[in-house]
């Protein structure tokens, strides 16, 4: 992938949005995370480009399977939340261009999580290893997993080498619920007793979940402290687009970069990615 500049892409907007738009649909498809997003603002594009059809691809294609679509041509911007260093860009990509967008803090949660709770990364790590299997109560520890190839699963082996060593016997325990996509995973988190597993904040605020995520040592979730770097796990999501865009694509990747959009999306957990 080739990357553009924030002001390079803003530069190709402008000269093109004077233009007759050449594609009016725009459709987007990616990570569940992402797609949320994109949902919530759709409308104040509408309202600004009533003669473009913007569009995002439900059920969530995950970020191979946005790639993998915006190669066949069948989306014009994939979502994604893996930078283009990540693997799973190489084969399916094809020439294509990155945007760095926004990030969310990546929490711990379950359903019977109260608000308030706090760990520490060494405590999860443990649930996740097996050597702890109960809450204080005595009620079982249910994980939520994913599998390795996802982006949450290689967010979380970053985070520590006890974590990463956590998550490998995690993968080989047996009777774990399993999630297939970001909105799979969160509904098991919703759903099972006793469960625990990671998932955005940016998710959770933006579907109005009733989950409560943990304070991760010492420090409560949130886009202020993840923009001052004291919350320590992040969420990225990056926009993906074809070297050849249309006017209308490039018109669209530029009100998503807005500051009024910037503004809009920071009281649903997200902070721009800094360049």
């Amino acid at each position: 992938m080739t990357h553009f500049s924030l002001s390079l892409l803003t530069v190709l907007g402008l000269a093109l949005s004077g233009s007759a738009v050449a594609q009016d649909v725009v459709r987007v498809g990616g990570t569940g995370t992402g797609t949320l997003l994109i949902q919530r603002v759709l409308p104040s594009y509408a309202k600004l480009r009533p003669n473009v059809h913007a569009t995002a691809i439900t059920p969530p294609l995950g970020s191979a399977g946005g790639l993998r679509a915006l190669a066949a041509g069948s989306i014009q911007v994939a979502v994604l939340s893996i930078p283009s260093k990540s693997p799973a860009k190489s084969a399916d990509a094809g020439t294509t261009t990155e945007v760095p967008w926004v990030a969310t803090p990546f929490v711990f949660t379950g359903r019977d999580v109260r608000a308030g709770t706090e760990l520490t990364l060494g405590q999860v790590a443990a649930m996740y290893s097996g050597r702890v299997t109960q809450w204080p109560g005595g009620a079982p520890i249910r994980l939520v997993t994913r599998t390795d190839r996802e982006t949450d699963t290689r967010i979380l082996r970053s985070t520590s080498v006890e974590m990463d060593e956590a998550l490998t016997l995690a993968s080989k325990r047996l009777g774990m619920p399993f999630a297939e996509n970001d909105l799979d995973n969160q509904d098991l988190l919703e759903r099972t007793p006793g469960s625990f597993g990671g998932v955005a904040l940016g998710q959770l605020l933006l579907s109005k979940s009733a989950l409560k995520p943990v304070i991760l040592d010492g420090v409560a979730p949130s886009s202020e402290s993840l923009r001052a770097g004291t919350y320590r796990i992040a969420k990225p999501l990056y926009l993906v687009v074809s070297n050849t865009p249309s006017a209308a694509t490039l018109d669209f990747i530029k009100h998503l970069q807005s500051p009024e959009i910037m503004k809009m999306i920071v009281s649903y957990g997200f902070v721009p990615i800094q360049r």
